[in-house]
């Protein structure tokens, strides 16, 4: 059998999907994959309905990468084969679950999880990719676990969705473990309890390497979030592309980037060529934008109008000029035009500027990552014996005596979590409120 197509367990049944196209149907109906519609992108998912979530945000990455892929593979099918492979459907399963071990509250929520559990000696942390990979390879439930049981009867047999080699390679951004220090101390993409599934998954590539599907994922993750976050906070009122059309306010985002940021041209650009300033980054984005001259307020041009921007620019973002697939000689995989990258940066950098930094949605962002730091006290006095174990749901409850430990099994249980159940359970556990008699359905 291709090494790409094998499984950790053989299916338990046949059917007349191909391997690729099964491992997609599995996150699509898989819980996990339904929760993300509880888990903010960067609003609150109880903040708006008309905002994206992690489940949105996760079904607009799996159809941009997808065509991306579909365009590469018809472009340049020599290097595609040289680079160990490239399929549509791989690249669309990663897009559908790169984020599921997202945590409650987006980037605080993984902040305040990997704080409570490095707190308790647990060096390995806690990241929302890292958290992912461990979803897919041992704690979601799949039939083709069952013939399993026989034998093995504890929660360390299951080996999660049972996806392809192809498709966990290509869910994995960072193919590394946590380093001591540096950027791989920042971002990595397994713990150490899961090390013996990762060296399986790698079958002997090196933590060098990410495969072509891997970053083609990970461009139309970075595409996909920049775009649509400028159009929800251009609708709700938080983004001024119309006053960013004129020379102060311009200034005035174009000075704090230059102050928080001050080496990202560098970061972009090779020493050798010469940056590009950011004004004019700006200046060709907002050139897109240039029909949005007032406020949203909601009329059927406007709404016609913000459609063509985001149509747009992620037409802009994946075109053969901004990524193409390189040499098999050559150092990359894949090259992404760096004054592409410089736009990309900037549409983030909008979002930081004018609504994760809004004095309004801090003070709402403190707030939940209190919630999340008592729950993990709590349910982590559940587990050592200090508090009653039925505070724990049952999946938790069966799991103290495998091998990972009270802080991994808590972090768990939190990242599964909606953002509706972590304010429900903070309240009836710390008695704000006392809360319907309703089952807890982790």
């Amino acid at each position: 059998m291709n090494s790409r197509r094998k499984r950790f367990l053989p299916p338990t049944r046949k059917d007349l999907r191909n391997p690729f196209q099964r491992d997609r149907d599995r996150v699509l109906y898989s819980p996990e994959f339904r929760r993300l519609s509880g888990v903010t992108q960067v609003a609150s998912a109880s903040e708006g309905d008309f905002f994206h979530n992690r489940l949105t945000h996760s079904l607009k990455v799996a159809q941009v990468g997808r065509r991306l892929a579909e365009r590469l593979l018809k472009e340049y099918p020599a290097e595609v084969e040289a680079w160990g492979g490239l399929d549509p459907d791989v690249v669309e399963t990663a897009g559908l679950a790169h984020d599921l071990g997202h945590p409650p509250f987006g980037h605080d929520g993984e902040e305040v999880i990997c704080r409570a559990v490095e707190g308790l000696g647990q060096n390995d942390g806690f990241e929302g990719n890292a958290q992912s990979f461990r979803i897919v390879t041992r704690l979601a439930a799949h039939t083709d676990n069952i013939q399993d049981l026989d034998s093995v009867r504890g929660a360390d047999s299951y080996t999660g969705l049972n996806l392809t080699r192809a498709t966990l390679n290509a869910i994995l951004k960072y193919p590394w473990l946590r380093g001591e220090s540096g950027y791989r101390h920042k971002k990595w993409g397994v713990y150490d309890t899961d090390n013996e599934q990762f060296r399986w998954v790698r079958d002997n590539l090196s933590d060098e390497h990410t495969t072509l599907e891997a970053k083609l994922m990970d461009w139309a993750d970075d595409v996909t979030y920049a775009v649509h976050d400028l159009e929800d906070f251009y609708r709700a009122g938080l983004i001024p592309i119309h006053l960013l059309q004129r020379g102060t306010e311009r200034d005035s985002f174009l000075e704090d980037v230059n102050k928080r940021k001050p080496n990202l041209v560098q970061e972009i650009f090779s020493s050798e060529e010469a940056p590009r300033r950011l004004e004019d980054a700006l200046r060709s984005i907002l050139g897109t934008m240039i029909l949005l001259d007032t406020p949203y307020n909601g009329e059927r041009l406007q709404q016609i109008l913000i459609d063509s921007v985001t149509s747009a620019l992620i037409t802009q973002f994946i075109t053969d000029s901004a990524i193409k697939i390189c040499e098999p000689s050559g150092e990359r995989s894949v090259a992404i035009d760096p004054y592409i990258q410089l736009q990309v940066k900037l549409l983030k950098e909008l979002t930081r500027y004018y609504v994760i930094d809004h004095p309004r949605i801090s003070s709402i962002r403190e707030g939940q990552k209190e919630m999340l730091r008592k729950l993990f006290e709590i349910y982590m006095d559940a587990l050592e014996g200090s508090r009653k174990r039925t505070l724990l749901p049952q999946a938790t409850r069966d799991r103290p005596d495998s091998d990972d430990c009270a802080p991994r099994l808590v972090a768990d249980l939190l990242a599964g979590m909606t953002e509706r159940q972590v304010i429900q359970n903070y309240q009836r556990l710390t008695g704000i409120v006392s809360g319907p008699m309703s089952y807890f359905d982790l």
